[in-house]
């Protein structure tokens, strides 16, 4: 296919990434001439622009976005881009260049393909609705944008925002099931149906404890959300006030079971709905 728009972009791109790679390797066992160290640094300057340009692209696209740095035996998640394209030389410099030179090739790859189905637009490389491609409805992708602008005016926070706190969660599939549910929990909070919006979040809340509790390597004391939430509490993995947001939580999905629901008393409240659903959000904070 004819290289152009996006495409001839990030190729150019990759190209410029693989020329600095190559300086800074050579940089520890050579010494450059103050006219090619400030033409090396020009090139890095060039490179921080373009990431700041394509970095969401790519990380939407591949799900590479960080690289794992330990300090003091604590792990770290940082931007591979902030780490590769450091201006000194440091050790994880290379590393993190890997990183970034993997996550645009295979951005190229992937964005080959959904240009030539017509996924994606050719000279952006943002994905392309029905309405762009014909003037019909709004694909679930157009209707998710609109429900997280909503969630943004709610609660204050972004897709991408909440994308980056559940980070441990790699699984394509298992984060796109999460950003639905959390769509679900909020239209059925906002459109007044409080009790399948209480019992959606607690469910949301439980698997985000319990992937979290993977990513940690950690074996909760058993299978169940209380299992999860004593088990984060116990290797302190979670503030005491987000502990009690989660318990709370739990209490919400336990109170709206039928076999509860005898009174009024019993019946869920919108104003248990609303913290269901922000709780789910003030707990992945805490991650």
């Amino acid at each position: 296919m004819k290289r152009e728009g996006i495409i001839k972009d990030l190729e150019t791109f990759l190209e410029e990434l693989r020329n600095y790679r190559e300086f800074r390797k050579q940089m520890k066992r050579r010494t450059f001439t103050s006219k090619a160290l400030e033409q090396i640094a020009d090139l890095r300057r060039t490179l921080v622009r373009k990431s700041g340009k394509y970095k969401y692209l790519i990380a939407e696209i591949t799900g590479i976005e960080n690289v794992s740095i330990f300090m003091n035996n604590k792990e770290f998640p940082t931007d591979i881009w902030s780490v590769g394209l450091l201006g000194n030389p440091v050790t994880r410099t290379p590393t993190a260049l890997d990183y970034c030179l993997d996550s645009v090739g295979q951005a190229i790859g992937k964005l080959e393909d959904d240009i030539k189905m017509g996924k994606r637009d050719t000279q952006t490389g943002e994905i392309l609705t029905k309405a762009d491609i014909s003037g019909s409805e709004p694909t679930e992708a157009l209707t998710a944008k609109a429900n997280w602008k909503d969630i943004k005016t709610e609660y204050g926070v972004t897709k991408r925002s909440f994308g980056k706190r559940i980070n441990f969660v790699k699984d394509p599939f298992k984060r796109a099931v999460i950003y639905r549910d959390v769509e679900q929990a909020f239209i059925l909070e906002r459109s007044g149906f409080s009790k399948p919006a209480v019992i959606l979040a607690g469910g949301v809340i439980e698997e985000l404890l319990r992937l979290y509790l993977k990513h940690k390597k950690i074996t909760p004391t058993n299978d169940s959300f209380d299992g999860y939430i004593q088990t984060c509490e116990q290797n302190g993995l979670l503030k005491a006030g987000v502990s009690r947001l989660t318990d709370s939580a739990r209490h919400f999905r336990n109170l709206v079971h039928l076999s509860r629901e005898e009174t009024k008393r019993h019946t869920t409240s919108k104003s248990a709905a609303i913290g269901a659903v922000s709780s789910i959000f003030t707990i992945a904070n805490d991650f």
